[in-house]
């Protein structure tokens, strides 16, 4: 079987009580809030059926669901068939989760399956108390720093990028205003077109550009004012967020929607966060990837397999 295939989808006694209450009071009214959780089942993995011919040496990964502070996630079924001998997680920096499965050989005309099925509570995220005392410091945690950083079609360090950033905020004093000005910017001038994926700067010159491509310029003119971004992935959709302080040094991350309603501060979305993050290293691919997508390889084979990649609601 000398054929070779490789699959790609893309926180004395009243004086402490007030000095606790007023800390507590501080540190809240910089905090989103998270509320009215809502659960769903959604099913991960993969199906190769070797329709014309045997197939051997298959090996996959995918993405799988974590929780984060708006989201709880349980593993509430794994269904593998047979075929299926080897199987674990891997876990990458930014809370990049991966499923990993190996088949030996699959025979002529049978379905070897790995799925996952996850309950999943995502919650509604809202504005903080005060948002306009947020701000910003040199003092974050080195996994926040990073997200100062260029990555894949976020080029936050390019000269166009941070002119037109400068532009739009000089005079402003407040950072969550000058964050929201950058939002506005791009919402009301970047015309939204289908298309291939262009990346911040060539968004940015020619004034249009698709959903990640609003969310990459967005990012990328907060990166260049060293305001933390990052893109959050959801099923079929992407949408950003940065980060800010409260006064004590507190770190918050803030959503908001580029494509589709006005959102910012807060979201109202139930899709399951698939992961956070442009800008990921893993082994099977030789340079960094926006968004991981899910990895198959075949190393012998008759003819090419049947794949179907699965991230799909299920039932309970």
């Amino acid at each position: 079987m000398p054929n070779h295939y490789e699959i790609n989808r893309r926180s004395f006694i009243a004086s402490s009580t007030a000095v606790a209450t007023s800390a507590t009071s501080n540190i809240l009214a910089g905090a989103p809030s998270y509320h009215t959780p809502v659960a769903q089942h959604w099913q991960v993995g993969v199906m190769v059926t070797a329709a014309s011919g045997p197939c051997a040496g298959v090996y996959a990964t995918a993405s799988v669901p974590v929780s984060w502070p708006e989201q709880t996630v349980k593993l509430a079924k794994k269904s593998f068939s047979p075929h299926v001998t080897q199987f674990k997680f891997r876990e990458g920096a930014g809370g990049l989760k991966q499923m990993l499965i190996f088949i030996p050989r699959i025979n002529t005309s049978q379905t070897a399956s790995a799925l996952l099925t996850f309950e999943i509570a995502k919650k509604i995220v809202d504005l903080p108390e005060n948002p306009e005392t947020m701000t910003i410091s040199p003092t974050m945690p080195r996994s926040v720093r990073v997200h100062l950083a260029p990555s894949p079609m976020i080029e936050s360090r390019h000269t166009t990028i941070k002119s037109k950033a400068i532009e739009l905020t000089t005079g402003i004093d407040s950072v969550w205003k000058k964050v929201e000005t950058l939002y506005d910017f791009v919402r009301t001038e970047i015309d939204y077109q289908e298309g291939p994926i262009r990346g911040a700067v060539k968004t940015l010159e020619s004034m249009t550009g698709e959903k990640e491509d609003l969310s990459s310029l967005f990012i990328a003119m907060c990166r260049s004012l060293m305001i933390p971004a990052r893109t959050v992935w959801v099923p079929d959709h992407n949408y950003a967020e940065f980060y800010l302080q409260d006064a004590p040094g507190r770190g918050y991350w803030f959503p908001c929607q580029l494509a589709g309603g006005r959102e910012f501060g807060q979201i109202n979305d139930h899709r399951p966060i698939l992961m956070r993050g442009d800008n990921f290293k893993v082994p099977e691919k030789p340079t960094a990837q926006r968004y991981v997508a899910e990895h198959l390889k075949v190393t012998q084979a008759a003819g090419r397999p049947n794949v179907q990649f699965v991230r799909q609601l299920s039932a309970a």
